[in-house]
């Protein structure tokens, strides 16, 4: 009679639990603590890039598909409100996202520069968290893939500095041209993410008691990480 006492009682506490919207329902019971930090994390990652994409556009105006169609905002709520595993046709033929940010910085590219480049890191990132948005007690995250993912923006932002035209004038433009003012925003915004991503990566490898292959990554050779 007693065990039958405290399984209804467990029942009415979860069924209790499930029905309270402010506390997060039956779902907050089945995180942790370090789950809510990763969330918390991809969070802030997701919400850098998207300023980065409203940047971008607004530098280079010329570069957005649906100008005609919407506002920059909108346009950029339109792109981060698609799946992770969201096929965009110009990108099917490609492999891996780094493949899609390669794309958005090759000379012959005739699309929208800024939405392949954004889009290749967004799926870049959102692999390295292992394409979810929630994460609970047996969800399993491999600080190795989020550490390769902050070398890959640091990469990635080499490659946007340093990508030029026949005329030698940039593909995209970012940081200040010789004359103009000196801005810094985007290289803040960029260390931002990568201090995001390689932060996260140390607090699953304290957690699990794993080590990082730390690497160095070069200039001359500009090869993305494995993810």
């Amino acid at each position: 009679m007693r065990w039958s006492s405290l399984l209804l009682a467990a029942v009415l506490m979860l069924t209790a639990c499930a029905g309270n919207s402010q506390g997060g329902g039956i779902d907050r019971l089945a995180k942790s603590d370090i789950d809510e930090v990763i969330e918390l994390h991809q969070q802030a990652v997701m919400r850098d890039l998207k300023k980065l994409m409203i940047k971008l556009y607004k530098r280079n105006p010329d570069q957005r598909y649906d100008r005609d169609e919407r506002d920059i905002r909108a346009s950029v709520e339109l792109t981060f409100s698609r799946p992770a595993n969201f096929r965009y046709a110009n990108y099917q033929h490609l492999n891996k996202p780094t493949d899609i940010v390669r794309l958005a910085l090759d000379q012959d590219y005739q699309g929208d520069r800024v939405l392949a480049f954004i889009v290749g890191l967004q799926q870049m990132l959102m692999a390295s968290y292992g394409n979810k948005t929630e994460f609970f007690y047996l969800t399993a995250i491999d600080q190795q893939k989020l550490y390769n993912s902050a070398r890959n923006i640091e990469i990635a932002a080499w490659i946007l500095a340093n990508s030029y035209d026949a005329e030698g004038r940039p593909l995209l433009l970012s940081d200040s041209l010789a004359g103009e003012k000196r801005n810094l925003s985007y290289q803040r915004l960029i260390g931002r993410m990568i201090a995001t991503q390689d932060n996260l990566a140390q607090i699953i490898s304290q957690k699990t008691g794993r080590i990082i292959k730390t690497v160095v990554v070069r200039a001359a050779t500009m090869v993305f990480l494995p993810i």
